[in-house]
């Protein structure tokens, strides 16, 4: 994987904002969170060739902004919780098309197939987990599960429909999204825990830059 100077904006903007989450430094927080994916952007669509899939990944990426900022305001009014969660969902069907556009060999419709259960159940297990703090959030967190999953299926369906490096950076990316939004989940409506803020954003911005550049991996090829 050969290193752009255009990833650096992302790069540095990332590492700030998490030193700003270690010192719980909420002004830090503010100023970088809302930069993180527009930074990701830059370096994606001024490094990768022109093609159909690039208007999709920057949609998601702009969804994401979108959750990402409406998320800062959640202690202002719980409407900014369920707000970011549709920003984040929209997202997600946007990944969803580009994982089941992202191949080499047409593939109709969501065959099912046994790999898939690692996440069915997954899912499963997690929703019983938070399912008992949701409230009124409960349909749109049980509508959130299933995408989300769905998401991490379909990157597994790429599995020998792209090149190897392409799957393993989606597939490791979606893992990784699938895991920020347990830890997010289980934060929001289980309890608290330590260093909570730091762990849901580095699974996250991991997650969001293996996607991106999985994606750009497989548009080179094309």
């Amino acid at each position: 994987m050969t290193f752009s100077r255009k990833l650096l904006p992302f790069i540095l903007l990332s590492l700030v904002h998490l030193i700003g989450l270690f010192m719980e430094n909420s002004t830090i927080d503010m100023v970088t969170k809302p930069l993180l994916m527009p930074s990701l952007l830059f370096y994606f669509l001024t490094t990768t060739q022109k093609s159909p899939l690039n208007t999709y990944i920057s949609i998601a990426l702009v969804f994401s902004f979108l959750g990402d900022t409406l998320l800062m305001f959640v202690e202002q009014n719980d409407l900014f919780f369920l707000t970011g969660l549709i920003g984040f969902l929209i997202a997600h069907l946007v990944y969803i098309i580009i994982n089941m556009s992202a191949k080499s060999v047409y593939e109709k419709g969501l065959k099912p197939q046994w790999q898939d259960i690692f996440f069915v159940l997954f899912g499963l297990v997690m929703f019983s987990i938070i399912k008992g703090g949701l409230g009124e959030m409960y349909f749109p967190a049980l509508v959130y599960t299933v995408i989300i999953c769905l998401m991490a299926i379909t990157a597994r369906k790429r599995w020998k429909k792209s090149d190897s490096e392409s799957f393993w950076l989606v597939m490791i990316g979606a893992s990784f999204f699938v895991v920020s939004d347990s830890l997010l989940a289980i934060n929001k409506f289980v309890g608290e825990f330590t260093m909570s803020g730091p762990a849901i954003m580095i699974t996250y911005l991991v997650a969001q830059f293996l996607l991106v550049e999985g994606y750009k991996k497989f548009i080179e090829k094309l």
